[in-house]
C-alpha cells in the first residue's frame, strides 16, 4: 500500500498522525521523493517497481521544474479518488460483497426491487452513461469484485450515488416503509462471509453521509464553509465504516485531504480528471498507421487542430454563405460526429442565437414555426387568458387587450404572438424552477415552451407549467434531513397544482423522477432529485450558514 503523498501514513485510519511535526517531515519527505524519482529515472524495471512500491512515485519530467516538491504541489484527482474508488468500494466490496441485496422473496426480494427502481427512473434527456437494463447492473455488480468494476465511467457511478438514498430505502424497507435495524439473511450457497456488520439502518446511514459529501464537494461552486461541511461528512462517513467493521483502502484516507485540495486549487471542477479522459477518448479514436516510430504526435495534433479549425469556421459562418457551402460543412460536421459524440453538442450551441434570459435557442423555431393558436390549445388550462395577464406583467409599459376586446390598447392575437419552441437545452418535461422569493426549489411539469413577442418589444421566453402536489400528510423518509442537500423532493404522482406561466430563466436544473409506492398512505408517490452540478440547495446554504 503507498503512503499518503502529503502526510505519508499508510494507515486508512481517519484520525490524523501524532507525535511528529508534519510540516517538518513533510518537507524532508519531499526532497527523498524527488530523489527516489531520479534514481527511478535510468534503473531496471524491477527496481522502478519496488520504488513505486516503496515510495508510490515515479520519474516525471516535472522533477525537473526548480521549486517542484512532489509531496505538496499535486492535487488529488476527485474523479478517481472518490467515483471511481471510495463510491465503487461502496457497492462492490460492501453492498454487493456484502450480500445486502438478496433474491430471497421473489419479486418482492431486494434483489429485485433494486432492479425494478433502477428500471423504473425518468433519467433526465443529456444521462445516458448508467445502464438501462437494471438486471445487467445488478448482476454486474455482485459479481464484479475487485479489479473488474462493471460500472468503468466515473460519470455512471456519479449518477447511481444521485439515486442510491431512494434505491436502498427501497430495496431494504420493511412492511411499514422503514428500514429495519437488522441484517439481511445470508444466501446457504456463499464462499465467504462477510466479516463486516451487515446492519441495513447502519450502513444507510453512513451512506447518506456519503451522499451529502459528494454532492457538496462535486459543485462547481462552493465556499470554503461548503468544502468543510463536506469534509465532516467524509469524516463521518469513514468513521462509521470503520465501526461497522469495513476495511477501508488509502482512497479513504486520501480523501481526508480534500479540503486541503479545496482551499489550494478550488472547485473540483476546475482540476479533476474528467476533461483529460475525455480528451484522451477523443484521441483514441483518431485514426493512424499504429507503425512503432512513427509520428503519433504529428497525427494528434493535426487532427485536433482540424476539429478546432472547423468549428471555428461554423460558428463565424456568414449570414451570406452560399447554401452548398453550407451543406458540404453539416456533411462534413455529421460524419466527424459519428466518431465524436461530443460534437453534436458543440453543433447544437454554435448553431444557436444569442443568449436569451439563460436559454440557449435555435434560430430554427423563431424563424420557421409557425404561431401557436392559443385559444385552440387545452380548453381546461385557458392558455390564452394566462398568457395575457402574464404579459400584461412583464410589459407594463404597454396596455395589451383581448383580441375580442374594443377597448383601446395593443391588441393581443391569440394566433400571431406566441411560438411553442421544441427544443432548449433545458428540455426536460420535468424540472425544478426556483420559487418567486429565491429561496427555494419547486418540481414541476413543463406543458409548453414559448416565445411571445408583440409589437415594438423583444421576443420574451416563457413556459407553461405545474407544480408538483405535494403536503404535510406524506410520510418522512430516512432521508429527509438530507433533503435539500441531496436535492429530493417527494410528491403526489401524477397530481398538479394550476398551470402557471414563469420566464424561462427560472427553470433551474432538470430532474431524475422516481415512481414509488407508499404503504403508510396507500399511494403512489413520485421522487423528483435534482440533478444540479452548479451548486447545492438553496436552502443548504442557510442551513449552515446559520447553525
Amino acid at each position: 500500500m503507498h503512503p499518503c503523498p502529503w502526510c505519508q501514513v499508510t494507515s486508512v485510519d481517519i484520525n490524523k498522525p501524532t507525535g511528529y511535526d508534519r510540516d517538518n517531515f513533510v518537507a524532508k519527505n519531499n526532497f527523498e521523493l524527488l530523489r527516489q524519482s531520479f534514481l527511478s529515472k535510468d534503473a531496471q524495471p524491477r527496481r522502478q517497481e519496488q520504488i513505486l512500491n516503496d515510495y508510490g512515485i515515479r520519474w516525471c519530467i516535472k522533477n525537473l521544474l526548480p521549486g517542484w516538491l512532489p509531496s505538496q504541489k499535486c492535487a488529488l484527482d476527485f474523479m478517481h479518488n472518490v467515483f471511481l474508488g471510495i463510491i465503487a468500494h461502496l457497492f462492490t466490496q460492501v453492498l454487493f460483497a456484502g450480500y445486502m441485496f438478496t433474491g430471497a422473496g421473489g419479486t418482492d426480494s431486494s434483489k429485485q426491487r433494486f432492479e425494478d427502481l433502477v428500471n423504473s427512473v425518468q433519467w433526465p434527456s443529456h444521462v445516458t452513461r448508467l445502464p438501462k437494463n437494471a438486471r445487467k447492473l445488478c448482476r454486474n455488480l455482485a459479481s464484479s469484485l475487485g479489479e473488474n468494476q462493471s460500472l468503468k465511467k466515473a460519470d455512471e457511478w456519479r449518477r447511481l450515488l444521485h439515486i442510491t438514498p431512494v434505491l436502498l430505502w427501497w430495496s431494504w424497507k420493511d412492511s411499514s416503509d422503514k428500514i429495519p435495524d437488522t441484517e439481511p439473511p445470508l444466501p446457504s450457497n456463499i464462499r465467504r462471509k462477510p466479516t463486516h456488520s451487515r446492519n441495513r439502518r447502519s450502513l444507510y446511514s453512513a451512506v447518506l453521509k456519503l451522499c451529502a459529501a459528494v454532492r457538496i464537494f462535486a459543485s462547481r461552486t462552493i465556499s470554503m464553509s461548503q468544502a468543510r461541511l463536506a469534509q465532516d461528512f467524509l469524516v463521518q462517513y469513514c468513521r462509521h465504516q470503520l465501526q461497522l467493521g469495513v476495511p477501508l483502502m488509502i482512497n479513504h484516507h486520501l480523501s481526508m485531504h480534500l479540503l486541503e485540495m479545496v482551499k489550494l486549487f478550488g472547485p473540483v471542477y476546475g482540476w479533476w480528471l474528467f476533461a483529460f479522459e475525455r480528451l484522451n477518448g477523443m484521441f483514441e479514436k483518431v485514426n493512424h498507421n499504429g507503425h512503432d516510430g512513427g509520428r503519433l504526435e504529428l497525427t494528434l495534433m493535426r487532427n485536433w487542430v482540424q476539429t478546432q479549425l472547423l468549428y471555428e469556421l461554423l460558428i463565424s459562418l456568414p449570414n451570406s454563405a452560399h447554401e452548398l457551402e453550407r451543406r458540404l460543412l453539416d456533411h462534413y460536421i455529421l460524419a466527424e460526429a459519428r466518431s465524436c459524440g461530443s460534437m453534436m453538442t458543440q453543433i447544437a450551441i454554435a448553431r444557436s442565437e444569442s443568449t436569451v434570459q439563460n436559454i440557449q435557442l435555435p434560430r430554427k423555431p423563431l424563424q420557421k414555426t409557425k404561431f401557436l393558436d392559443l385559444r385552440s390549445c387545452d380548453s381546461s388550462c385557458n392558455l390564452y387568458g394566462l398568457l395575457l395577464e402574464y404579459c400584461r406583467h412583464i410589459w407594463s409599459d404597454i396596455t395589451l387587450v383581448d383580441d375580442m376586446s374594443l377597448a383601446p390598447g395593443i391588441t393581443f392575437f391569440a394566433s400571431q404572438v406566441a411560438k411553442s419552441l421544441p427544443f432548449v437545452r433545458k428540455d426536460n418535461k420535468f424540472a425544478f424552477i426556483t420559487s418567486s422569493d429565491g429561496t427555494s426549489r419547486i418540481p414541476v411539469q413543463i406543458a409548453w415552451l414559448l416565445a411571445v413577442q408583440v409589437t415594438g418589444k423583444p421576443p420574451h421566453i416563457c413556459a407553461v407549467v405545474q407544480q408538483l402536489l405535494s403536503d404535510d400528510k406524506i410520510p418522512s423518509f430516512p432521508w429527509d434531513l438530507y433533503a435539500s442537500t441531496l436535492g429530493i423532493h417527494v410528491s403526489y404522482a401524477d397530481k398538479f397544482a394550476e398551470y402557471e406561466v414563469i420566464p424561462v430563466d427560472r427553470i433551474d436544473t432538470p430532474v431524475a423522477l422516481i415512481p414509488i409506492f407508499s404503504k403508510q398512505i396507500q399511494s403512489p408517490l413520485w421522487v423528483s432529485i435534482s440533478f444540479d452540478h452548479v451548486r447545492i440547495s438553496i436552502l443548504m446554504l442557510s442551513y449552515f450558514c446559520y447553525s
